[in-house]
């Protein structure tokens, strides 16, 4: 039986960097390289197109667009491994829900601990993903907040909010929660139970249930004027039908 294939995409500016990753994914049967970039901007427009990617490697030190602030601005939510030569970015890297952090230059063993670690992450979304029949928007989940897990109805998240290492939450009962997560992971346990999420802005998510109006450059969810930013526009429009 044939296993499953997991889609790479190579991000690096430096063409021998990106051969030898090349080079350690021709090594594996479960990985198959989906396309290679130069920049953060070829990477952001490969990944806009149909065919699916499970794992990013992306080199920090890109020309024009950091492969930090790559991540800030993505539409779709796959497996990031940091590739880079400098170790003083690693900290940041987690905040932004990274997989992994490989220093160059890094064996093929690291490599491959790297990329089992993205596996086990997709694997776990899949099983959260089969059991979406028991998860409906009025099934609570907990949020930590101030020391304490408040019991929410996914039907009751207005929007979210990114704020450093933490998320604030808005409910609509106008209670307000901040629990210790950055907003990239909070948004990404939220995927794994609906899809009536959307990212808008590098700093915000909304429910699709509580839009009460879109204008050219803002959304209303509920009372609330949200900004839309320009690398969301066209894939919020498309997500909710209007494209």
């Amino acid at each position: 039986m044939q296993s499953k294939k997991y889609n790479c995409l190579i991000v690096d500016d430096e063409p021998i960097a990106r051969k030898i990753i090349e080079n350690y994914i021709s090594k594996s049967d479960i990985l198959q390289i989906a396309g290679q970039a130069k920049n953060a901007y070829e990477a952001l427009d490969h990944l806009r197109k149909e065919n699916h990617i499970d794992i990013v490697f992306l080199d920090i030190n890109l020309p024009s667009l950091s492969g930090l602030s790559m991540i800030k601005v993505l539409q779709s939510n796959p497996q990031i491994v940091f590739t880079t030569a400098y170790s003083e970015y690693a900290v940041q890297s987690y905040e932004l829900n990274a997989t992994d952090y490989l220093l160059k230059p890094f064996s093929i063993e690291r490599f491959t601990i790297a990329v089992f670690k993205c596996i086990n992450n997709i694997e776990k979304r899949i099983i959260n993903r089969s059991n979406a029949p028991l998860i409906n928007n009025e099934t609570p989940f907990y949020i930590k907040s101030d020391g304490k897990n408040f019991p929410v109805l996914i039907s009751n998240i207005l929007f979210c909010e990114a704020m450093k290492n933490y998320t604030k939450v808005f409910l609509s009962n106008g209670k307000r929660l901040m629990p210790l997560i950055p907003l990239s992971k909070f948004e990404a346990e939220l995927a794994d139970l609906t899809d009536n999420f959307v990212k808008i802005h590098r700093s915000f998510i909304i429910s699709k249930l509580h839009i009460t109006a879109i204008k050219a450059n803002t959304i209303l969810v509920n009372e609330h004027e949200l900004p839309i930013g320009n690398q969301y526009k066209e894939y919020f429009l498309k997500n909710i039908g209007m494209m």
